[in-house]
């Protein structure tokens, strides 16, 4: 395995640097987070620097990149500012590379090259009200209409929904399945079907891509929109995991070590009992022990591309990183509000925006609790 990067990896990381430094302002992030608005100038201009392209092959349009490379791209935007991670997330990694993993040669060749051209937008949508952990008791419904399928139900904490032009939909299409994995089928929907509702949802952090309640109300989708094979969805779902748990964990690494520099440049210039607090040896081991934390959680993830790139299976170190780094990035947040008292709690500075959109990585894209079930299990336990 390697420790460092190539030539050309290098120049791609400096170069999102440069780009994110300049784009993500503090007055931008501030803006967009407090006005709950998607940050769509950032997300037009990553579209002009061909990033979204990254992960997918250019007989698409793409960059022919691989996971090292998207790693490195998600780890430097993340490290700007989360919501630039999670706004290229959810259009690329749980739209486009589910699309490019198991969806069908002619919805590749449709939607890839509208997603790296920024013309289309997707959100993925699995939890439900009933249905979160659980993800294989999916409930909402799509019952066959000749050559269409109509879908009831709703679904939950759905990320950038309402900016969406194309939602991936987890559906169950058989109520008599032996087992509840069987029966599911994922759909491509059309945000703009009539019938379809999305209210957007006031949460902790992360405003600036937001969760939202999507709403099925007889709404009608092409049989042609199908994504893999009838009643086997289940299947496919597990197909993207890889990718998906090395997004998150990657942007979680680079915000990690984005809320130690901001507390360190704090912690130098704040003085207490003649000297700046960064001399104490109380916050010394503090700021140790988050560094700590964010290498561990960055090189965990790293290992996971690599894997990803060598074709070895990774199931066990994918929730691995993912756990460790959504706990992490939390630990660090905590203890960065800790270090500066009173201000880390105050809207003039960063600190509280990072300790509030922390929280949810422990929940989103696989609980905590589900990522030490599944590394158990592939330890045979």
């Amino acid at each position: 395995m390697e420790f460092g990067f190539t030539e050309e990896q290098r120049m791609l990381r400096e170069s999102i640097r440069r780009f994110m430094k300049n784009e993500c302002t503090r007055e931008y992030i501030r803006d967009s987070s407090e006005n709950e608005r998607f940050p769509i100038e950032l997300y037009d201009n990553m579209v002009k620097q061909g990033w979204m392209g990254i992960p997918f092959p250019e007989k698409y349009g793409g960059a022919g990149m691989g996971p090292v490379e998207l790693a490195i791209f998600l780890e430097e935007a993340s490290y700007a500012w989360y919501a630039a991670g999670v706004s290229y997330f959810t259009t690329v990694i749980l739209g486009g590379y589910n699309i490019l993993t198991y969806g069908t040669e002619s919805q590749r060749e449709y939607f890839l090259p509208r997603i790296i051209s920024g013309k289309c937008k997707l959100s993925f949508a699995l939890s439900e009200p009933n249905v979160g952990s659980d993800a294989a008791s999916v409930e909402l419904f799509a019952a066959e209409d000749g050559d269409h399928f109509i879908l009831n139900g709703t679904k939950m904490f759905i990320t950038c929904a309402h900016v969406a032009d194309y939602i991936i939909t987890v559906t169950r299409t058989r109520r008599d399945a032996a087992r509840k994995h069987d029966g599911i089928t994922i759909f491509l929907v059309d945000a703009k079907s009539p019938g379809l509702e999305i209210r957007p949802l006031k949460q902790m952090g992360r405003a600036a891509t937001h969760t939202n309640e999507v709403t099925f109300k007889n709404v009608r989708v092409p049989g042609e929109n199908i994504m893999g094979k009838l009643n086997e969805g289940w299947a496919n779902l597990n197909k993207g995991l890889g990718i998906e748990r090395l997004s998150v964990a990657m942007m979680y690494a680079g915000t990690s070590q984005a809320i130690i520099d901001y507390a360190a440049g704090y912690a130098k210039e704040r003085i207490q009992f003649g000297k700046p607090i960064s001399k104490f040896q109380a916050i010394q081991h503090k700021f140790a022990d988050m560094q700590i934390k964010a290498d561990v959680a960055r090189l965990l993830s790293y290992r996971v591309a690599w894997m990803l790139k060598e074709g070895l299976p990774c199931f066990k170190e994918m929730s691995i990183a993912k756990l460790y780094a959504s706990e992490a990035i939390f630990a660090i947040a905590n203890e960065g509000v800790q270090i500066m008292g009173g201000y880390g709690v105050m809207k003039e500075y960063d600190m509280e925006l990072f300790f509030r959109d922390s929280r949810i990585g422990m929940i989103g894209a696989g609980s905590s609790e589900i990522q030490r079930t599944i590394i158990a299990k592939q330890m045979g336990l």
